[in-house]
């Protein structure tokens, strides 16, 4: 009993040292990791922005074609600036602003190198300076600085997205927001919008300005900005913002006052449909064409068939055989003198002569006691051939091809005319 406890005691000794050694040796230290998002976060860019608007009691939706617009009335955000893929989306933006429709314009959407900028009357312009004296500087500067190693880099970055810049609003929104705070750089503080100046400019109905640092804060000086301004066009309006497409994302959609911001870009109100055009994203052409014009397209396929089976090589002839009957005596005849001409000439003399022979032997008194000279001399009297021709016929065993046919020709003639004959005068 003492020799286990003194075991047990020592197991627990060396847990307890290594336990001990595990917490001097060892730094546990808390990390922060995003996680990365699921479901439709993972698939919409602007699933936070579109939670917010139906959060707010509007209907928010996004889209990848501009084939049919918003109804009248409706708020249409533009992120994308596909504008060669629509070249009369222009023209109908502008009816359908002409008739109560707000659009929102970013700077992503590229739309001042459009035709959007023949009738949305904003322009980019200087910087206002107030009370300068002498050259300032935006907080944001526009090229990235040289850096000496990737940590200064990272630092410069993280305090570009971390930084926050008060905006200023009029008029107030909802009455008594007169101020903002915009974080990250997807709002370019360091450009300015303003109406385009004309006989027939109106000023702004909203607008945002931003005051930025600058190197003479002692002296009084001072530089604004507009990064978003918002002008009546027809029945509707047009907000513009110089900002990336980034503020309305995921990542920025929430942070700081962005939602107050978005929520006065697009006039926010119950009731209100929000589109967000993201890209345009057109159907594969080939299924296009099948929904567009199948029946076409069947019709081709069978005429291109039809045109294929009338070419086609055949292994047959082009009409059909005649039906098979019984071949004639004379067809069988023709086709074995045929063959045996081609196989064995001499079967086919000799066949022919002992014809010649059989027939002058029943019809001929006598015939068969006859020499073979009298016999051709026989026939010829009676066929009216020359004796000495049908003596060689009769007798001649081989002949070559060139002189088998007139050797058959004579002796089926000799065969023909004493058939005819002792026809016409019978022997008694």
């Amino acid at each position: 009993m003492k020799r286990d406890w003194l075991i047990r005691l020592l197991v627990l000794l060396g847990i307890g040292l290594g336990g001990w050694w595990l917490t001097t040796r060892t730094e546990w230290v808390e990390t922060e990791r995003e996680r990365p998002a699921q479901g439709e976060a993972r698939d919409n860019p602007v699933f936070a922005f579109e939670l917010l608007m139906r959060e707010l009691g509007l209907r928010a939706s996004h889209h990848e074609t501009l084939d049919v617009l918003p109804p009248p009335g409706a708020r249409l955000v533009l992120l994308s600036g596909d504008w060669a893929l629509n070249p009369t989306l222009p023209t109908r933006l502008e009816r359908w602003v002409q008739q109560g429709g707000h659009l929102v314009l970013t700077l992503d959407a590229d739309w001042q190198a459009s035709n959007l900028l023949r009738w949305v009357p904003v322009e980019t312009a200087e910087i206002h300076r107030a009370q300068a004296k002498r050259p300032v500087e935006p907080s944001e500067p526009e090229t990235m600085p040289d850096f000496g190693s990737p940590e200064e880099a990272k630092a410069f970055l993280k305090a570009i997205k971390d930084r926050r810049e008060p905006l200023h609003t009029a008029p107030p929104l909802w009455g008594s927001e007169a101020e903002l705070t915009a974080c990250g750089p997807s709002v370019r503080l360091f450009k300015s919008l303003r109406v385009t100046p004309g006989p027939s400019s109106q000023p702004p109905e909203w607008t945002l300005t931003h005051e930025l640092r600058t190197t003479a804060e002692a002296d009084g000086t001072s530089l604004w900005s507009t990064p978003a301004l918002r002008v009546r066009v027809g029945q509707g309006s047009v907000t513009t913002l110089e900002a990336s497409n980034a503020l309305f994302m995921n990542g920025e959609a929430l942070r700081c006052d962005h939602p107050l911001l978005l929520a006065a870009a697009v006039q926010a109100e119950a009731g209100a449909t929000v589109w967000v055009y993201l890209h345009e994203k057109r159907e594969a052409l080939l299924p296009w064409l099948w929904q567009q014009a199948w029946i076409a397209i069947v019709i081709g396929f069978l005429a291109l068939s039809l045109w294929l089976w009338r070419a086609a090589v055949r292994f047959g002839p082009l009409q059909p055989s005649a039906p098979r009957l019984r071949r004639s005596v004379a067809e069988q005849v023709h086709g074995l003198a045929a063959y045996l001409r081609r196989g064995s000439p001499e079967a086919l003399l000799a066949a022919e002569q002992r014809a010649l022979n059989d027939l002058a032997t029943r019809r001929l008194h006598g015939f068969a006691r006859l020499a073979m000279a009298e016999r051709a001399q026989a026939i010829a009297a009676a066929t009216d051939l020359p004796a000495h021709d049908l003596a060689v016929a009769l007798t001649e065993r081989y002949c070559t091809r060139a002189r088998l046919p007139s050797q058959l020709l004579l002796l089926e003639t000799a065969r023909r005319r004493l058939q005819r004959t002792l026809r016409k005068d019978p022997a008694p």
